[in-house]
């Protein structure tokens, strides 16, 4: 018999302002189910808020399947406080009981647009297989533990509280600059909660998102920055247009004076067999890691470690993608140290610019970080490494 976990309960607060009037008095209803870890060491004044996709709970980042560390815990041992919310609508916000997503009637299988439609097929709308029960070869979903991750999907109530409600309540308890995290359908709840809170939120983190931003969201957005990841068997999970639309938000972002970027893990980073629940996949610390480095650019530390962005240099490297050598079109850059790293930020090599030039002979082929410490602060530029790599 395979048992069901449903949380790993760290610490849980709710979200909401729901009364309903009963014979026996009044009671809160609809109150979204808050969980949140405060990090030992706390050394930001930041947090990250986790929105899950639709119809999927905060589960997807508190543990995984296979029980490794979620992102919630990786975030914590980073130095943040990292609050993740629930929909109002869910049934354990008040009666603390998760039904089977073999509901919605004992002994019949779920009906396709019914609550637990997501199971008609999704095996392939998710990039776990071809099929239920037929994995990719090459798949990073722990497959082996699906019945664990379908066991904590949860069963929705008839509540039409506002999960957006809910997000911004978050926000303002929170007293700090906010980084929200939002997971597919989940990403349009974030956005409209960002430029409710665009005082508070610093930027979006969005993992495979449907519904990212659009014209109609600026200026409420402008300053504020973007990052989106994406996964593998983008085409055969219909995902194409999804992509196209969160690069073109990227622009967006950009110019309004965000910094913005869209990571694809196959095209940047050469890793293949992710799926759309890349918090969960058997790689998701890789993943954690490229979205905790890309943070590092928006806060002060020590070494070469990414400060603010300095606005007064300005420069180029070409030729991008490269080969083995790129060349820099500012001749002040001469002299400066610079670190070449993994998306992840591992660093390969150490060295400094001389005649414009720089090295990436022994480096890996992908997506590479070049950084620049200049002045006291750090500037980070992105190359694509198409040579011959180790």
């Amino acid at each position: 018999m395979i048992e069901r976990i449903i949380f790993l309960i760290i610490s849980l607060l709710f979200a909401g302002n729901g009364v309903s009037q009963h014979t026996y008095g009044s009671f809160y209803t609809h109150d979204a189910f808050i969980n949140y870890i405060l990090s030992k060491n706390r050394i930001k004044n930041e947090v990250i808020v986790m929105v899950p996709g639709a119809n999927l709970s905060t589960y997807l980042y508190v543990t995984t399947p296979d029980g490794r560390k979620g992102w919630a815990d990786l975030f914590a041992d980073k130095g943040y406080d990292v609050y993740m919310v629930n929909d109002p609508r869910y049934d354990f916000a008040t009666g603390g009981f998760v039904k089977p997503y073999t509901v919605p009637a004992d002994g019949k299988k779920a009906t396709p647009g019914s609550q637990q439609g997501w199971q008609n097929d999704i095996w392939s709308r998710w990039g776990f297989g071809s099929s239920q029960g037929n994995p990719y070869p090459n798949a990073l979903f722990p497959t082996d533990s699906f019945e664990l991750f379908a066991r904590n999907y949860p069963y929705l109530g008839t509540s039409n509280e506002s999960y957006t409600d809910a997000i911004q309540a978050v926000i303002d308890s929170t007293k700090s600059d906010v980084w929200l995290l939002a997971h597919s359908a989940g990403s349009s709840r974030a956005v409209t909660a960002a430029r409710q809170k665009k005082d508070q939120v610093k930027g979006l983190i969005l993992i495979e998102p449907a519904g990212p931003p659009d014209t109609g969201d600026f200026p409420d957005l402008n300053g504020l920055h973007m990052l989106g990841m994406y996964g593998d068997y983008i085409t055969s999970r219909n995902q194409t247009s999804r992509k196209l639309a969160t690069e073109a938000a990227a622009v967006l972002f950009q110019k309004a004076g965000g910094v913005a970027d869209v990571v694809s893990l196959p095209e940047d980073s050469l890793v293949f067999g992710n799926s759309h629940i890349l918090m969960q996949d058997l790689n998701s610390e890789y993943v954690f890691n490229i979205i905790e480095h890309w943070l590092r650019q928006f806060s002060i530390s020590t070494g070469l470690v990414e400060k603010k962005l300095d606005k007064k240099i300005i420069f180029n490297l070409y030729p991008n993608p490269a080969d083995d050598v790129v060349w820099i079109d500012n001749t002040s850059m001469n002299g400066l140290e610079y670190e070449i790293c993994t998306t992840d930020g591992r660093i390969l090599k150490e060295s400094l610019v001389l005649n414009q030039k720089i090295d990436l002979s022994g480096t890996p082929n992908g997506l590479l970080l070049v950084k620049f410490k200049y002045r006291e602060q750090i500037i980070m530029k992105k190359i694509i490494k198409k040579g011959i790599g180790r």
